[in-house]
């Protein structure tokens, strides 16, 4: 169908012809890769670091569970065994925040990789070699991808026809995977039953907003569009000029009370912890990568604030709407071989917009609210489409920073103070380690066929890794035609 004929049937493009949105970001991609190859800080992060906290701060405690408006009404047997189910899940609720704070990542829990081996997988036409990621393979680019039908990136209905759709029902999760099998993307659905959390997280949320004060540069920024929207953040990263790890600084001490409010709400932990277990099964190379850094940092200096006990990502920025719908973006500043975790919040028609779109992977997902996604947001280039303008939607989002990994690797320094007491030696171990951390990257990705078979640690597999200023995931020795998992052959007796 030729151009003509498409903007007669879906209007002609909304484009700015005062600013170009693919240079600005192209020239903000070689900046970063130049500070990276330099040894020095990211200036990605949005936010402002506290000072280093001297004082250790102590974790929220626990929020207790929402109280039942059925216990009541229970009498004899029913009253005894719903008691029972409480201490029962209480019990869970204590075991699983005592692994999540143990150095050691707690392994999945049999009945999680059952769930993760029984989901269903949608194949995505698109290779995981085509990453891209600094030489240093700590972050990713902020290049989009140039995609064809960036102009229409505010239109769902035009998407939904011109790109691969994925009616999403938001109950059922699926694992997105390539076409060598790796697993490059994780869409968590929730029960029906989950219904009443999701209303209350959605409240606490738009309460938040309402006693935060912001002024109107902040609701502005590169990953706002539209009317846009103010962001709160909460937890540790390094970066933006300072000389070691630090708290993500609030706006106010208003904003910072609020921000622990919100994160202390049992609905919100609620709807924000449980895609954790499905991540814990599919991606759990990347799972224990964030779990070991996290606590190492956490124990080093117990004044690093913590966002959520059960998540092994070091912050979590809540975009407090009620408008919160991005434009195509990367995340560049987050693990290059990372996921981030995105939870949708919200009352707003699914069917009509607030999709979920993947540039790099040339695909539309209907995005409930209530849902999550896992996406290797530092190197794919995503967006949401618009809501209406009498509807409402929130998010909150997980990550941890790839300088904090780097800062862990460099044996808790930075690039800059490593580098002024390196020796030849070490500057020569620093390659080899980077060309054997650059060869692991693909590796992160589990395999499908390992997930269908509750293999979540993967076999031995061998990467190649194609250096360069701007370097590509190569995964060229191993022929992966086979969907399933074979088991060994037993040997004969003779």
């Amino acid at each position: 169908m030729s151009a003509p004929k498409l903007e007669a049937i879906f209007g002609a493009p909304l484009v700015c012809n005062q600013y170009d949105l693919a240079d600005a970001l192209r020239r903000e991609n070689e900046a970063r890769i130049l500070r990276e190859d330099s040894g020095l800080d990211s200036d990605e992060e949005d936010v402002e670091l506290e000072d280093p906290v001297e004082v250790p701060l102590h974790a929220p405690p626990l929020p207790a569970p929402l109280a039942s408006s059925t216990t009541s009404a229970l009498t004899g047997l029913a009253k005894k065994n719903h008691k029972k189910r409480e201490r029962q899940r209480t019990k869970r609720r204590e075991s699983t925040v005592a692994a999540m704070n143990s150095p050691t990542p707690p392994v999945p829990a049999p009945h999680v990789l059952e769930k993760a081996a029984a989901s269903t997988s949608i194949n995505v036409a698109y290779s995981a070699n085509s990453f891209r990621a600094t030489k240093q393979c700590w972050v990713g680019p902020t290049k989009p991808f140039e995609h064809p039908l960036l102009a229409h990136a505010a239109d769902a209905e035009f998407l939904k026809q011109h790109m691969p759709y994925f009616d999403w029902d938001g109950i059922e999760s699926h694992v997105l995977v390539d076409c060598h099998g790796r697993s490059i993307g994780l869409l968590v659905g929730v029960p029906e039953m989950f219904a009443d959390v999701i209303e209350a997280a959605s409240d606490a949320c738009r309460a938040a907003r309402e006693k935060m004060l912001f002024p109107a540069s902040a609701y502005i920024h590169r990953r706002a569009s539209g009317p846009g929207f103010p962001t709160s953040t909460r937890g540790f990263g390094f970066g933006t000029g300072r000389q070691t790890v630090g708290n993500y600084k609030a706006c106010s001490r208003t904003n910072e009370a609020a921000m622990g409010e919100l994160l202390a709400n049992d609905a919100v932990n609620r709807a924000a912890t449980f895609p954790i277990p499905a991540f814990q099964a599919v991606c759990w190379n990347i799972f224990s990568d964030y779990h070991a850094t996290k606590q190492t940092l956490l124990n080093q200096n117990p004044g690093l604030h913590r966002t959520f006990e059960r998540s092994p990502f070091a912050a979590v920025t809540a975009n407090l709407g009620p408008f919160s719908v991005s434009p195509p973006h990367t995340d560049g500043a987050n693990k290059a071989d990372g996921m981030c975790l995105i939870t949708a919040l919200g009352r707003f028609n699914a069917d009509k917009g607030a999709h979920l779109v993947l540039w790099d992977y040339n695909f539309i997902i209907r995005f409930p609210a209530g849902c999550s996604a896992f996406i290797p947001s530092a190197v794919v280039t995503h967006s949401n489409t618009p809501i209406a303008d009498d509807e409402e939607r929130f998010s909150l989002v997980q990550y941890s920073a790839g300088a904090l990994l780097r800062w862990v690797d460099n044996g808790f320094k930075s690039d800059l103070t490593w580098m002024a007491s390196a020796t030849p030696a070490d500057l020569a171990r620093r390659e080899e380690n980077r060309k054997a951390r650059c060869a692991a990257a693909l590796k992160k990705f589990s395999l499908w066929k390992d997930v269908k078979v509750k293999n979540f640690s993967g076999r031995g597999r061998v990467e190649v890794w194609d250096q360069g200023d701007i370097a590509d995931f190569n995964d060229l020795t191993e022929e992966e035609d086979s969907d399933v998992e074979e088991p060994p052959r037993k040997k004969r007796r003779m």
